[in-house]
């Protein structure tokens, strides 16, 4: 079962009651009588209830003249064109306006409850006020007010400033800023083009590449044979400050590549959502073996040592729901740590697309039957301690506000059962640990690491293993280390770079793949 969305249901009750208040103030047209003239009253017979003296305003506002009926009306035909709602309505802030909704059906409570007829549309007012007090504290938005949406812009004065999106076209703000702020659908229809303008201006270099099957582990593992990777500017390995108990703020390099001003032949945007307060710019990478190779990075500089925030993780969803409504297959993977195969310092997401069912562990990972969905498990036929964890499969459909805590719980579980990892490994170096994420739109894959690269056996060669390699797609840069790979195991590769799984002790339940075999879960 789903969660309960309280303004959702709050709105429901809120139009019932409404329409009962516009249908009961009708008939209190007609049979005019003041609901509490019992208070202090005096029986008669004949004559029935006379009210008390201290009642005479209500019976000359609801028997003597309709007034109180007239303004019940009035206001249920308000709350019914707020509520159901008149396109007007829909550009208005007070439509996305939790408060405004509570304080319009207490009044319409309060009237309605002094006539007769009105009692019960008063009663269902009350309730439809504590949903939408309900979805308040919860901090739950109107997701349909979509015409209105938010758009944040540069902050001044510590601040930030908005439009709207209708009018954003219309904004008096700079038509420079408005061109480099998009969306991340519109950020996805720009990557070809961005790749392409990269290529032809020399900004961006492709190296072609041939990729290599390799079935070992049940997993049909892709080697990509890169020979003119040789030829590539060798990248200084880059060092994070800070240590376990020190926060890191600014990159030792005195360069920083994902610094401004950005080379406008691999910027594609600057990144926004109403939703998220963090602010992104998207480049194209520069050395690409895939093409349309793409970067998410945090515009203010963050380490790559540190862990991926929800709006990262919301972020870079985004991107992946918005690759797959364009009919792009996609996956994002995250190098954490100086152990995990990172390349820059500089805090960064990275996006491939791949073709069918996406990177082979995804495969994998898609074959297990899981007993107890929604918690954490291992894939044990993989020699290496690994974290997944399956999303719901309504997730790329949900609105933001569902998606962020399935995605920051799903991260946060998967780092304790890293750091838990890395405690049993007594010679784990000490500081902050490394790992590895993948993502994709149906899981998240946490590995962690112990070593960097891993140390050929048959020919003494380094080969650095970053998330691509525990995704299913190691690169090689040569005939003879794709030899030396094949000949080694890809398992056995992983394994040495990685550490001994100890999920059997953390947890407990189990699992079962499509061959039968056991595996645990949380």
């Amino acid at each position: 079962m789903g969660n309960l969305i309280w303004h959702d249901l709050g709105r429901f009750i809120s139009i019932t009651a409404s329409v009962y208040a516009v249908w009961s103030s009708f008939f209190g047209f007609y049979y005019r009588k003041f609901f509490w003239d019992f208070v202090g009253g005096t029986l008669r017979d004949p004559g029935g209830i006379q009210p008390a003296p201290g009642a005479a305003v209500f019976i000359t506002l609801i028997v003597k003249a309709p007034i109180i009926q007239i303004l019940a009306m009035i206001l249920g035909m308000m709350i019914v064109a707020l509520e159901y709602s008149l396109p007007l309505v829909k550009g208005l802030a007070l439509y996305r306006s939790f408060v405004v909704r509570i304080v319009l059906l207490f009044f319409q409570s309060f009237l309605c409850i002094l006539y007769y007829q009105g009692t019960n549309a008063s009663l269902w007012s009350l309730i439809a006020i504590g949903c939408y007090v309900r979805a308040q504290l919860l901090g739950e938005v109107m997701e349909e007010a979509k015409e209105n949406r938010v758009v944040a812009i540069p902050q001044r004065f510590g601040r930030p400033l908005a439009i709207t999106e209708s009018a954003r076209d219309e904004s008096s703000q700079s038509a420079a800023w408005v061109d480099s702020t998009m969306l991340a659908s519109e950020i996805i229809s720009k990557i070809p083009v961005s790749y392409d303008n990269g290529l032809a201006s020399g900004s961006l270099f492709f190296f072609p590449s041939t990729v290599n099957i390799h079935n070992e582990l049940g997993v049909d593992f892709e080697i990509r044979l890169c020979p003119a990777l040789q030829k590539k500017p060798r990248l200084p390995t880059p060092h994070f400050n800070g240590g376990a108990d020190e926060p890191v703020t600014e990159p030792l390099a005195n360069v920083d590549p994902f610094a401004p001003p950005y080379d406008p032949g691999l910027l594609v945007g600057e990144l926004i959502s109403e939703e998220i307060s963090q602010q992104y710019v998207v480049l194209m990478n520069k050395y690409s073996v895939v093409p349309r190779h793409f970067l998410l990075i945090t515009k203010e500089y963050q380490s790559q040592t540190s862990p991926l925030m929800p709006d990262d993780l919301l972020q870079a969803y985004a991107l992946l729901v918005a690759g797959k409504k364009a009919g792009k297959k996609m996956f994002a993977f995250y190098n954490c740590g100086d152990l995990s195969g990172a390349s820059q310092p500089h805090k960064h997401l990275q996006f491939i697309e791949t073709e069918d069912e996406g990177p082979p562990i995804e495969v994998l990972a898609g074959s297990i039957s899981l007993e107890s969905p929604g918690k954490p498990f291992s894939i044990e036929r993989l020699p290496w301690a690994n974290h997944v964890f399956r999303f719901p499969s309504n997730l790329p459909s949900s609105p933001v506000h569902k998606r962020e805590p399935i995605l920051a719980d799903a991260f946060i579980s998967l780092l304790d059962l890293v750091i838990s990892t890395v405690r049993y490994d007594p010679t784990y170096p000490a500081g902050l640990p490394s790992y590895n994420v993948i993502l994709t739109l149906e899981h998240m894959h946490l590995i962690p690491r112990r070593f960097e690269n891993h140390t050929l056996e048959s020919t003494g060669d380094d080969l650095s293993v970053n998330s691509m390699g525990f995704a299913g797609m190691l690169l090689v840069k040569s005939e003879r280390e794709l030899e030396a790979v094949k000949t080694e195991g890809l398992g056995k590769i992983l394994r040495s770079v990685a550490l001994q799984s100890v999920h059997d002790l953390q947890v407990a339940g189990s699992t079962r793949d499509i061959d039968g075999d056991a595996t645990s879960m949380l």
